[in-house]
């Protein structure tokens, strides 16, 4: 009955209760649901807003921290490259650039001490501008203003200038300037000498005849000597030569009047001095009687006099002769072994008979030269002479000959007493002699030996040492030498105009 009615109950009472509780538990769980629902899609919305909002700070950011730092960049870049500019024109010789000053922060500043020493180093080089243009001009004024010519070349041979006194002789400085020295010269020793000097570096001047250059001035003959010297930097470098034309014109007068002095004289000194020689000739015969040997002694004395005497007229009159270019070398293409073994072996009856030891060693293929034998032979008697004077009996005289560069050298060397060395630089002079020497010189002989072998074109000179003997050399010029040069000079010039026309 219970049971039944608790059914009743159940059924009628509690069951639409908890049907209705059910379903409003399930309303208000489907109302939590929407709710958590709409939560999440409102916390959704949100989080997309706030990375949307994030992501738009975060890229505003990198844009302005970009746009910050090219700026930053231009400021600190734009006046280092205005440096770098202002000192590549500078490296470049623009001395008025400058650079920008754009802040006052250290690069500002740098710019401020970068203009500062480019000021400076515009102040340095305006004063070394000035100084170099002031002795540009003083250099050209002493120049211009001597009275001899002189004659400046590059390192090839090409003229840079030309002093009026030159311009005289060669034409305006403005014609001849770029050409090569031997496209404007008038004589081949004024190129000889510039070519000389630029090949071997050396000073070069002539003494004798041969370098005496005949030139005409405004229809006046003069004679010049030729003085030729390279020019070199401060680390040796070559730059050019510098030729000085001496003008000699009087000294040669004097010369020549000199000569005529001493040909007049020795000339009218010949006849008494035969009528001397015959009559001790003649007495020392018997012609005016018997002589006692006193008397034949004293006029053999005199005779030996008259003899020395007569060589030195004879002396005097061929070095005249020769300083006054009266008596040239008549050259001739001869063996140069020929020439200088003939001359040696000539001398070597009067070398032995002084009991001297005689060596002479010339090689068999000497190419040939251009000499005058005779005068060629004189040098030859006039050095060994000299050797054999000085030289005592048991000690030896050598004559060498050897090829050298474009010379054929002769050396004449004894072991005799030497020369003093105060006396070497004077030896060649006239009438020099060294003190305590032998008689029977009368210090005209190195004198005509020099004369004549620089009228042939070559050089003479001496090395001697007291006690131990004295060296002679002399130099002949092959001709080849001088067509080494000639060819070497046209190759010079085609090279030149082939330059000019590229």
């Amino acid at each position: 009955m219970d049971i039944a009615r608790s059914r009743a109950v159940y059924f009628t009472q509690l069951e639409p209760v908890f049907h209705q509780l059910r379903g409003r538990c399930d309303r208000l769980l489907r109302l939590n649901q929407e709710a958590m629902r709409a939560k999440a899609e409102a916390a959704a919305g949100v989080a997309r807003l706030w990375f949307l909002l994030t992501l738009a700070i975060a890229g505003s950011l990198v844009l302005a921290g970009l746009l910050l730092a090219v700026v930053l960049s231009g400021n600190i870049v734009r006046p280092v490259h205005e440096l770098t500019s202002a000192t590549a024109k500078i490296a470049s010789g623009d001395f008025n650039a400058q650079a920008e000053v754009l802040s006052h922060d250290e690069i500002g500043l740098l710019a401020i001490e970068f203009n500062r020493m480019a000021e400076y180093i515009r102040q340095l080089r305006r004063s070394d501008l000035g100084k170099l243009l002031v002795a540009q001009q003083t250099t050209e004024a002493a120049i211009d203003s001597l009275y001899d010519p002189v004659l400046v070349t590059d390192a090839r041979g090409r003229v840079t200038k030309l002093n009026p006194a030159a311009e005289g002789l060669f034409g305006a400085e403005a014609r001849n300037t770029g050409r090569f020295v031997w496209e404007m010269a008038h004589d081949d020793r004024i190129t000889m000498a510039i070519t000389e000097a630029l090949r071997w570096q050396r000073p070069v001047a002539g003494e004798g005849v041969a370098a005496i250059l005949p030139l005409t001035i405004n229809s006046e003959q003069h004679a010049f000597r030729l003085r030729t010297t390279p020019m070199h930097d401060e680390d040796g470098r070559l730059l050019g030569a510098v030729m000085l034309l001496e003008d000699i014109t009087h000294l040669r007068e004097i010369d020549r009047l000199k000569s005529e002095f001493i040909a007049t004289a020795s000339h009218e000194l010949r006849t008494p001095l035969t009528s001397v020689q015959m009559g001790i000739h003649l007495l020392l015969e018997g012609a005016a009687g018997t002589l006692a040997e006193a008397q034949h002694d004293l006029l053999s004395t005199c005779r030996e006099d008259c003899e020395r005497l007569e060589k030195l007229m004879h002396d005097l009159l061929d070095l005249t002769r020769i300083e006054a270019g009266e008596n040239p070398p008549h050259l001739r293409s001869i063996s140069a072994t020929a020439l200088l073994q003939g001359a040696a072996e000539a001398l070597r009856a009067q070398v032995e008979a002084n009991g001297l030891i005689f060596t002479v060693d010339v090689p068999l293929a000497l190419p040939r030269v251009r000499a005058d034998h005779l005068q060629i032979e004189r040098v030859m008697a006039n050095l060994v002479t000299n050797a054999v004077r000085h030289t005592p009996r048991t000690g030896e005289i050598h004559v060498t000959v050897a090829q050298r560069d474009g010379y054929i050298a002769c050396t004449v060397a004894d072991t005799g007493s030497g020369i003093p060395p105060q006396y070497l630089p004077r030896i060649f002079d006239k009438f020099v002699q060294v003190p305590n020497a032998p008689a029977g010189g009368a210090g005209l002989g190195l004198a005509i030996s020099k004369h004549i072998i620089e009228a042939h074109g070559g050089q003479i000179n001496v090395r001697s040492e007291l006690g131990r003997g004295t060296t002679f050399t002399f130099t002949l010029p092959v001709p080849s030498h001088a067509a080494d040069i000639s060819a070497a000079r046209q190759n010079d010039a085609q090279s030149h105009r082939e330059s000019e026309e590229l």
